[in-house]
């Protein structure tokens, strides 16, 4: 099973997962992390690789951080040198459509390269404007 790291500041990744849990039921193969002030960096990024590395059962972990290139996203590509032996893929901007979507494709049985694809996908088209969604749909209605 491939697992899954959400790594975000604050409490964020918490949230995210209650969220699911709520839409899909409690899970496993997951850990969250939140970075706080006043953490140290170091310890923070050697929890990101215990993270991977408890994670990691042979297939990979899907690492889903909060913004690009902030302090969760830097740490985790950090560790990509130092966890040579561990597969995982790293995508920034983590929102509540791209984690149901890495669950769902982690319960189908996807592997982590179908994962992180299909998680990016649903992140972008998860985002939604209602004015442009109601003009979208009157327009396909009137065809």
């Amino acid at each position: 099973m491939t697992g899954i790291l959400i790594v975000t500041h604050g409490e964020m990744a918490t949230g995210l997962m209650d969220s699911l849990s709520l839409i899909m039921g409690e899970q496993d193969g997951y850990q969250t992390l939140g970075l706080k002030h006043g953490d140290d960096i170091v310890e923070f990024s050697e929890k990101i690789q215990s993270g991977i590395c408890q994670l990691d059962k042979g297939d990979g972990v899907l690492v889903l951080v909060d913004l690009f290139s902030a302090s969760p996203y830097n740490q985790a590509a950090l560790c990509f040198n130092k966890l040579k032996d561990h597969s995982y893929r790293l995508i920034s901007g983590v929102n509540l459509p791209m984690l149901i979507e890495a669950f769902n494709q982690r319960m189908i049985g996807a592997d982590l390269e179908t994962m992180y694809q299909a998680a990016m996908s649903a992140g972008k088209d998860g985002i939604k404007e209602f004015l442009e969604e109601m003009a979208r749909m009157k327009e396909s209605s009137n065809k």
